[in-house]
């Protein structure tokens, strides 16, 4: 309670509540302060503060079917086979067989099924590089084999078939015709190929052909000059100087070789 005496010295009216006109910029600019500080703070706090780590969300992929290498099989395609060809000597002299070796390989990942008959899988050979037009082809093996041979071949993975060719250095030409014109010397190209099989060749093996120069034969005779020292003579003669003593006539002498004595 407030006493008599403090009631009479507290001043009354309107103007009791109101402050000072000095004293409310004071307070003005410490509330705005105050809000400053309280905005700066959270900034901060809005930019120290640790983010939160995004869930990781993985797509379920399901894992590749394995490959069943004795499933059913399919044809051979080009990308599941790779063929080559080697040859036994690169320099070739006439009368003297080239071997090639061919292989056939699968490289799917699946056993696969191609025809391989010596009409279908075979080496050519060419006068000059394979795939130029000014390329002969003068050899195959194929021209003279059996063109009702079936050979199917069942391929696994990695599965290598070897086959063979001999190449007796002379030309050929498709049906086995005869009477081929022999090779001349030069540079020759041979390849491997599927004919069953679009897009399969092998590499290129390079060949020199050579044909050696025909050698001399010696004189038969004795002397340098390769003539008959002493001619034989067509007639014989008795006589060293060659004439005959008698000449054969078919008429008989009109001087007889004697005269007969005269009678007394």
């Amino acid at each position: 309670m407030v006493s008599a005496p403090e009631r009479a010295e507290r001043p009354t009216g309107p103007d009791v509540d109101r402050e000072p006109e000095g004293r409310r910029p004071r307070r003005r600019s410490r509330l705005i302060a105050v809000l400053v500080v309280l905005a700066l703070g959270g900034i901060g706090v809005a930019v120290t503060w640790p983010e939160t780590e995004p869930s990781i969300v993985s797509d379920k992929v399901d894992p590749p079917a394995p490959v069943d290498p004795n499933a059913a099989a399919s044809p051979c395609t080009a990308e599941d086979l790779d063929i080559g060809v080697a040859a036994d000597r690169l320099a070739i002299t006439p009368g003297v067989p080239v071997k090639f070796t061919v292989s056939l390989q699968n490289e799917g990942e699946v056993q696969c099924l191609v025809e391989g008959p010596r009409h279908s899988l075979a080496v050519t050979v060419y006068q000059g590089e394979v795939g130029e037009p000014t390329a002969e082809r003068v050899w195959s093996s194929a021209d003279c084999a059996d063109p009702d041979e079936e050979r199917l071949l069942l391929l696994g993975p990695d599965d290598v078939d070897i086959t063979d060719a001999n190449w007796s250095d002379s030309r050929s030409a498709p049906g086995c015709e005869p009477g081929q014109p022999k090779l001349t010397a030069g540079e020759y190209t041979a390849q491997a190929t599927l004919a069953d099989v679009e897009g399969v060749a092998s590499d290129v093996v390079r060949l020199t052909y050579t044909v050696p120069e025909p050698s001399r034969s010696p004189s038969p005779s004795g002397s340098p000059s390769g003539r008959s020292s002493a001619r034989p003579s067509g007639s014989p003669s008795a006589n060293p100087s060659g004439r005959s003593s008698a000449r054969a006539s078919g008429k008989p002498s009109a001087t007889p070789s004697a005269n007969p004595a005269k009678k007394p």
